[in-house]
């Protein structure tokens, strides 16, 4: 019984692996697309900006060890003796307005790569869908570039009988061969557009393109909610990851001034060291070895440590106007960074503005295209009725076949440039998440 049923399930099985749709595709593309694994690897060396600049603020310590061989002679008299030597150091900032300055734009540079990693996950569903829908428009092109060419065939063929026996000029032929040559050449350039769009989202997601599924027959064609552009400008303006981003180079440009200002403030740092010598052993010596003086203090035989801690304050007085010019240059960089804020956010806007009227006319636009797809049928089914009983000739069969397939092309059309706009609006307002990613899914075959 249990054998039985896997052998009726296998093919269900097959099918299921073999074929994929947009949601399985994307997520694929999040752990096959080498730009996307690079954002990632730079988002986690931008997360360390902030730990580099922390370590700067926190106690600065440092060992070394000495053994060194020595030579000493006084009056004839040597000694060659060797000699360990231990010391120690540490500093520790107390204000340093650069250091702290860099902290804080170390914590700015993080949140920037975190939002630039959220950014490029979002622009590759926006990526991975358009490779998706233009594989499937460069395949009905081709479908309807293929039924058009093989009217245009049967069209040639029977222009060519009838002129042999008489009822249609050589015209007529020569007509009839020219629509089929011109669709002929279309069919290549057709085939052409299709291995380069399958090419593309191979790189993409790193699938087999003859595996994807198209879309429904039937869409869901929802209008944008809420239902007026103002409303979407304002989400993108604090939702859009470009705009985010923008705003926090501007806060690091910020920074920037204050380190180039700092270079005109004085620094205070607690500062320790310790240095301890340890006994000499003489290797070989011309002094009364009885009284060598290693236990007399200051003699260089002997052992002794030191220390000492205290604050240390450096003031700059100037610097060749070095630092004012450092200055000058962060204030030029921070009206740069704002001035390319300002750009992103009106592009921003334009762009999501017209990607809402992309949407909400889409709506309409398919349901027109849907509707000349019923009348182009309609006409076609009645000429070639006509053609049965003799009131069309092949031309007016021929035309609206034409018609039919072009139409066709143009309503497939209409339907991914609506799915599409949804994609791109809900990107632009920041607002991509997997439960979005689940209902452009369900336009997706199964």
């Amino acid at each position: 019984m249990k054998k039985k049923l896997l052998i009726a399930l296998l093919p269900v099985l097959c099918y299921k692996v073999s074929a994929f749709d947009l949601a399985f595709a994307y997520q694929e593309a999040l752990t096959y697309n080498a730009d996307y694994l690079k954002t990632i690897a730079s988002n986690d060396a931008g997360q360390e900006q902030k730990n580099i600049a922390m370590a700067k603020l926190l106690p600065q310590i440092n060992a070394t060890g000495t053994l060194s061989e020595n030579y000493f002679n006084q009056s004839g008299n040597y000694a060659l003796y060797n000699q360990g030597l231990v010391s120690a150091s540490l500093t520790q900032v107390v204000f340093d307005f650069s250091k702290f300055s860099s902290y804080s734009k170390g914590k700015y540079a993080g949140m920037v790569t975190e939002l630039q990693l959220e950014n490029a996950k979002q622009q590759l569903l926006v990526t991975v869908s358009q490779a998706y829908f233009d594989v499937l428009y460069a395949k009905d092109t081709l479908t309807a570039i293929q039924k058009t060419k093989e009217a245009l065939e049967k069209q040639m063929n029977q222009a060519k009988r009838a002129f042999e026996v008489g009822s249609v000029t050589i015209a007529d032929v020569n007509d009839a061969q020219a629509g089929y040559d011109s669709s002929a050449a279309q069919e290549i350039q057709a085939t052409n557009e299709l291995i380069n769009k399958k090419n593309i989202f191979r790189n993409l997601t790193g699938l087999d393109p003859e595996k994807i599924q198209p879309i429904k027959d039937s869409i869901n064609l929802e209008s944008p909610k809420p239902a007026n552009a103002d409303s979407w400008s304002v989400m993108a303006e604090s939702g859009n990851l470009n705009v985010r981003v923008a705003d926090k180079q501007v806060a690091m440009a910020d920074e920037d001034v204050n380190i180039a200002i700092s270079g005109h403030l004085p620094t205070v740092n607690v500062v320790g060291n310790y240095q301890y010598q340890g006994t000499g052993n003489l290797d070989s010596s011309t002094l009364n070895t009885s009284n060598d003086g290693s236990n007399v203090p200051g003699t260089p035989l002997s052992s002794y440590s030191v220390g000492g801690v205290g604050a240390q304050l450096n003031v700059p007085v100037y610097q060749g106007g070095g630092v004012n010019a450092q200055v000058r240059q962060a204030r030029a960089n921070l009206v740069a960074a704002k001035q390319q804020m300002v750009s992103v956010e009106r592009q921003t806007d334009q762009n999501t503005r017209n990607t809402f009227w992309q949407v909400q006319n889409g709506v309409s636009i398919v349901k027109a295209q849907q509707t000349a797809l019923k009348s182009a049928k309609t006409k076609l089914d009645s000429d070639q009725l006509g053609y049965q009983v003799g009131v069309r000739n092949s031309v007016d069969l021929v035309n609206s076949q034409k018609n039919y397939y072009q139409t066709f092309q143009t309503y497939q059309q209409s339907r991914y440039q609506y799915l599409m706009a949804r994609v791109q609006l809900r990107y632009l307002s920041g607002s991509i998440n997997p439960d979005f990613v689940k209902q452009i899914n369900q336009n997706i075959k199964n």
